[in-house]
């Protein structure tokens, strides 16, 4: 590959534009609040779990839940136990605890949030937010609510941080208590979160300097391609057709023409087809060269996205092991957007990384 050229590595579909950001749906910070898009578990030592698994046991994505002892939790597809949709959470404590929890929300400045959510269940359920800037997590906010056999929501007002940091939102149960929730939502006044992971296929507008839908051959004058890459069948795609590449494959056209390094949005889907603890770096859109760029998964499962000088990092933003228990054949949506002041990487609408006041290069390759 020689330098200056922008290669994309994915089987998705794939948009860079010069705007910062995508549009905004709602103020929910929250991108799977349902719990309906789901991804499967991984395998178990004695059998089961992984791709496999039936989709009842399938787990949802950007949250993590957990069971202490005997405790239980799950997300069944099951829309009669739903308050909407197709899913929610079912957490058991059968004497022990079971825990729901979304990790890391950003907070400016220490402000004042709002949180909602809705449970029907026996006992009790609590809602605790826990100070995660540091290394040690502290609790610093604990609510406990009474459940009833009905749906109800229950709202309140926190301010989980006195600064600008990270904190964690944990819902869970404990002793006797049995808790179904559904459609969490956290926010905080003027935020405009983004609507993340699209429903639809990505479009172009006036601001999009690169868009690859892959449903036609690409324009060999334009694209320079090697290796194993093909076009996959109509419905192979996350929406139509999509983009396969081998090992030694890749799709390359002029990065200086089709990306703004100053300033800009990545936004592609991609599905790996092999576990995200392979140990492969699996780049996914890249600009070579010693002023180069990159987006991707790395040998160690983390995801990163950042811009390098003399071949040495000098602006990077990444999730350390984020990728460790992707399951392979699964449509994973990422974005990545920067300027001046921020640099941010999102996964399936879930900010995982994100730097201030990024170091940007004025060329690349």
């Amino acid at each position: 590959m020689s330098a200056g050229k922008l290669v994309a590595v994915s089987c998705g579909l794939i948009c860079v534009s010069a705007a910062l950001g995508l549009a905004a749906a709602s103020s929910n910070i929250l991108p799977n609040p349902s719990f309906e898009l789901v991804e499967p578990p991984p395998p178990r030592a004695g059998g089961g779990g992984g791709p496999d698994a039936p989709l009842g046991e399938w787990l949802p994505r950007t949250w993590d839940m957990w069971a202490d002892g005997a405790g239980q939790c799950a997300a069944p597809e099951d829309q009669a136990q739903a308050r909407s949709g197709l899913r929610c959470v079912h957490l058991t404590a059968n004497g022990a605890a079971a825990h729901l929890q979304y990790s890391r929300l950003p907070d400016p400045d220490g402000r004042l949030w709002v949180v909602r959510f809705w449970a029907r269940g026996r006992g009790k359920v609590g809602a605790a937010a826990i100070n995660s800037t540091a290394g040690a997590w502290v609790e610093t906010d604990r609510r406990t609510f009474d459940l009833g056999s009905e749906w109800r929501e229950y709202a309140y007002d926190v301010r989980p941080l006195e600064a600008a940091g990270t904190w964690v939102l944990r819902l869970e149960v404990w002793g006797d208590s049995e808790a179904w929730i559904d459609d969490v939502f956290a926010s905080y006044e003027g935020l405009n979160a983004l609507g993340l992971p699209p429903a639809q296929p990505l479009g172009a507008d006036q601001d999009t300097l690169l868009y690859l839908p892959f449903e036609e051959p690409l324009n060999e004058d334009a694209f320079f391609v090697s290796g194993q890459v093909m076009l996959t069948g109509q419905q192979e795609g996350r929406f139509g057709k999509g983009l396969r590449l081998g090992p030694d494959g890749y799709v390359a056209c002029s990065a200086n023409e089709n990306l703004d390094p100053q300033c800009g949005t990545i936004e592609l889907w991609f599905k790996l087809l092999s576990p995200g603890n392979d140990t492969v770096y699996r780049p996914l859109v890249q600009v070579p060269g010693p002023e180069g760029m990159s987006l991707h998964k790395d040998q160690y499962s983390h995801i990163g996205f950042g811009f390098s000088s003399g071949w040495a990092p000098v602006s990077w933003a990444h999730a350390d092991g984020y990728a460790y228990r992707w399951q392979p054949g699964v449509w994973r949506h990422i974005a990545a957007c920067w300027d001046k002041d921020l640099m941010q990487v999102f996964v399936d609408g879930k900010l995982i990384a994100w730097k201030v006041a990024p170091k940007l290069l004025r060329t690349l390759g």
